[in-house]
């Protein structure tokens, strides 16, 4: 086509689009005549104006609806998203170093403002030693709070920020509360940096119990997805102890020297350090930084730096406010405590718009206690959230029972030994009577947590009881059945029992030594005073079931450390044994049963390992049953095998319920047994190893739910393994050889969102010749919710407990014991063995 006919008329393509698709979908509306009369006109009308000059009215108008190209670079900064590449290299440079200088002054909060600056050079003076994180890894640097976690990841942040300063090729790097982060991580980084971490990038996730730790574990899995990605980047992540962390990804936090914290106690001060700080009692505060400043602050105001370093913590909130004198009054202290209860309680980040109004929120903004930002509402500094939480439970805003539940403990445990350990002895032993009927985990961490540090007040506590001796029993007896009320089904087996009461106690006070007798099964009354002859005489024969003697605690909640001590022995002696109550159909019953039923069987010289006939089984119990009914406790033993009357009226409920002719194993017997191998589960192949372990997973993640579920409810999240619970398993069988020494299981577990809590745990292994690195697969839509794993180890290496009789029951015990021992229920590591 010649120009001349392009532009004739006859050719219909319009010189005006405006009305192109409504030509093309109503062509029938659009005759060929009348679209070349329309290009007729326009031909004319541009043949008129070309070459016209515009009048001054026509050029005013063609100005007003024009724009310069900064115009234009504004309106669509309006419309398009703002992208870290917008900005230049030096000027994100320029906001990375004020926003680093930022955080520093937030850190030093709690140091008088005159003197900031000198304590911040005594800081750059004082440098620690460098943080390692290779490329393409993941660190956690693990520490409890005020150790100083955010101060040595903003050193190692800073160390990147001089690199990229000095090398165009190197990232900026990025730093991510954990709280801000509200999509998936990469999307977070790409936002920071403006693109892909293709190059060299440093990453700090900063304080993840900010967080449900659901969501620091989905974190956690997202950095080492990140890193096998973009294998030139490196993240540093903070939190307290309690995370799932692999041993080769844990950075710890060691105490300062004593030199130190006494060096920085003088610059903080301008003075020489008073003479308390040199006690023995003084050193453990010296060993953490935020201590060393919540003494000065203390120093400063004239208090006694004589106090635990919960006390010194939960107090260095209350200096800082007294210093500063916040504009608030009293409605908007209320809301400080309502916004901490409301961050503790929710699983989300906690918007402005949500809380309250605009003036509201500024009032609270003046405060300068709370930060708004993308982030959501939160406190300056993380003492300011517990102190408010604290004070929500002291007003009554959010019940001790609330705060203290199976699975709202983990994220409240600060506050509430916040308010505990502030508390008078009076009313701190009131909490801790509800704390205890509550939770018993919350009650022994919290006592942990506070330490003995001041004289108890003895007088008053044991209401109109006058005589010393019953007075004392009262008390110690009154936390005992607290604690015994927050247990479940195994409580009866803690403490001495007769038709579901503490059986009577006998006591006698001299001086400050108590003597204690249990009846056998006398419950009423529940407390009398013994006399001296009755002390003369023998236990037996006055008939008693058990008697001691002991210092009267007099520490402050000595009687509850006394009374925890006094039910952890029967717990792990219960726990040693495997004898806590299940429901019936629980998977650990049936490996019971048979080993019981083995044990027996051997006891009457009648052991059959393949299959033990029922009717044989029975006529061994009821015989044994005679014995258990005429006396008091029954023993029997053969050679290693030893049962007792518990074990005979355990079988004795059940066996009858048993069908079939048989008793037979709960697993599958060896398929290539070999009289030359060492171990038993030498016996097994490989495949067949797999396919028991698979279902010895399977039941022991179940059973370790029927345990806590039966016998410890109220401890809830405070339990580990409980507080990830739907969760899977991910091993590895290692055989590397015939040698007993070149097998074992390596093993992790990991939250298994995507099931359903009473479905059948999902269990992945694989037969390998060395460990791999085991991780949780990173599962889109984890819930967020506020449950604590309190210092579960993520991985295991243990021995193959194939030809175990009971390795589902093994491993479900071996798991609570952790537990049970994180929270301070047992005194020392009870070690389990067939």
């Amino acid at each position: 086509m010649s120009e001349a006919e392009n532009g004739s008329p006859a050719n219909l393509i319009l010189m005006c689009q405006a009305h192109a698709k409504e030509i093309d979908d109503f062509p029938d509306r659009f005759p060929a005549e009348l679209l070349r009369e329309w290009k007729g006109i326009q031909l004319r009308e541009g043949k008129e104006t070309r070459g016209r000059q515009l009048t001054d009215d026509e050029t005013a108008k063609v100005i007003e609806r024009s724009f310069s190209p900064a115009e234009l670079a504004a309106a669509v900064a309006d419309v398009v998203p703002f992208s870290a590449r917008s900005r230049s290299r030096q000027g994100a440079l320029d906001l990375a170093r004020r926003e680093a200088d930022a955080r520093r002054l937030v850190q030093l909060r709690p140091v008088p403002a005159t003197r900031r600056e000198a304590v911040l050079e005594w800081m750059l003076q004082h440098s620690l030693p460098a943080l390692v994180v290779p490329e393409g890894h993941v660190r956690v640097l693990m520490g409890p709070m005020g150790a100083g976690k955010s101060e040595r990841a903003a050193r190692w942040w800073q160390e990147g920020l001089k690199v990229a300063e000095a090398d165009d090729e190197v990232e900026i790097p990025v730093w991510l509360p954990a709280r801000s982060i509200t999509s998936a991580l990469a999307a977070s980084i790409n936002d920071a940096i403006g693109g892909d971490p293709s190059r060299p990038c440093r990453v700090v996730i900063d304080d993840l119990d900010s967080v449900p730790p659901r969501k620091a574990n989905q974190l956690l899995d997202e950095a080492r997805h990140l890193v096998l990605v973009w294998p030139k980047m490196r993240v540093l992540t903070t939190g307290r102890p309690g995370m799932s962390v692999a041993p080769e990804e844990l950075l710890t936090i060691s105490p300062w020297p004593v030199e130190l914290g006494v060096d920085l106690l003088r610059c903080v001060l301008s003075q020489e350090s008073p003479r308390a700080v040199w006690t023995p009692e003084a050193h453990d505060l010296l060993t953490s930084p935020l201590l060393v400043l919540a003494m000065a602050a203390r120093i400063a105001m004239g208090k006694s730096i004589d106090v635990s370093p919960l006390q010194l913590l939960s107090g260095l909130a209350e200096d800082i406010i007294t210093r500063e004198r916040p504009k608030a009054d009293e409605r908007i202290w209320c809301r400080l405590a309502q916004l901490a209860a409301r961050i503790l309680m929710s699983s989300e980040s906690v918007s402005a718009a949500s809380f309250g109004s605009g003036p509201e929120l500024w009032s609270l903004s003046d405060t300068g206690l709370v930060v708004d930002d993308e982030a959501g509402l939160r406190f300056a500094l993380p003492v300011f959230e517990q102190h408010f939480a604290a004070h929500a439970l002291r007003s009554g805003a959010v019940t001790l029972e609330e705060a203290a539940g199976a699975r709202s403990f983990p994220s409240w445990r600060y506050a509430i030994a916040f308010a505990v350990s502030t508390a008078q002895a009076e009313d701190a032993e009131k909490w801790m009577l509800r704390l205890s009927r509550t939770n018993p985990a919350a009650a022994s961490w919290v006592l942990d947590e506070i330490g003995p540090h001041v004289p108890a007040i003895r007088d008053g506590l044991a209401g109109d009881v006058t005589d010393p001796s019953l007075a004392a029993g009262l008390r110690l007896r009154e936390a005992v059945q607290a604690f015994l009320d927050g247990f479940g089904a195994c409580s009866p087996n803690l403490a001495r029992h007769h038709d579901g009461r503490l059986v009577q106690w006998g006591v006698r006070l001299r001086s400050d030594w108590l003597a204690l007798y249990e009846a056998r099964e006398t419950t009423e009354p529940e407390l009398v005073r013994l006399s001296d002859d009755d002390l003369n005489v023998s236990v037996r024969q006055a008939g008693w079931g058990s008697a001691i003697q002991f210092t009267l605690p007099g520490e402050f909640l000595g009687r509850w450390r006394w009374s925890r001590n006094r039910l952890s022995d029967p717990l792990a002696r219960l726990l040693r044994q495997r004898r806590l109550p299940l429901p019936a159909d629980s998977p650990l019953v049936r490996e019971r049963m048979w080993l019981l039923a083995q044990q027996i069987m051997t006891i009457k010289r009648q052991r059959r390992s393949d299959a033990i006939p029922l009717s044989d089984l029975r006529a061994a119990v009821a015989e044994m049953m005679i014995q258990v009914n005429r006396s008091r406790l029954s023993r029997w033993s053969n050679g290693s095998t030893e049962i007792d009357s518990h074990d005979i009226r355990w079988i004795d409920a059940r066996v009858h319920t048993l069908a079939g002719d048989h008793l037979t194993p709960p697993w599958p017997l060896p398929d290539r047994p070999d009289a030359t191998n060492r171990r038993l589960s030498q016996d097994y192949s490989p495949e067949l190893t797999i396919t028991i372990l698979t279902a010895v997973f399977q039941e022991a993640l179940i059973g370790y739910r029927d345990l806590v579920a039966e016998n410890f409810a109220n401890f809830g999240s405070a339990l580990g393994l409980y507080s990830i619970l739907p969760a899977r398993a991910e091993g590895e069988v290692i055989i590397k050889g015939a040698g007993p020494d070149d097998e074992g299981l390596y093993y992790a577990l990991v939250p298994d969102p995507g099931q359903p809590h009473d479905a059948t745990p999902r269990v992945n292994l694989s037969l390998e010749s060395t460990p791999r690195s085991l991780h949780g697969s990173n599962e889109p839509g984890t819930p967020q919710d506020r449950r604590s794993v309190f210092r579960r180890n993520s991985r295991h290496l243990i021995e193959l407990p194939t030809g175990s009789p009971r390795p589902a029951t093994n491993l479900a015990y071996s798991w609570l014991v952790d537990d049970l021992k994180a929270v301070g229920w047992l005194r020392h590591l009870v070690y389990l063995s067939d």
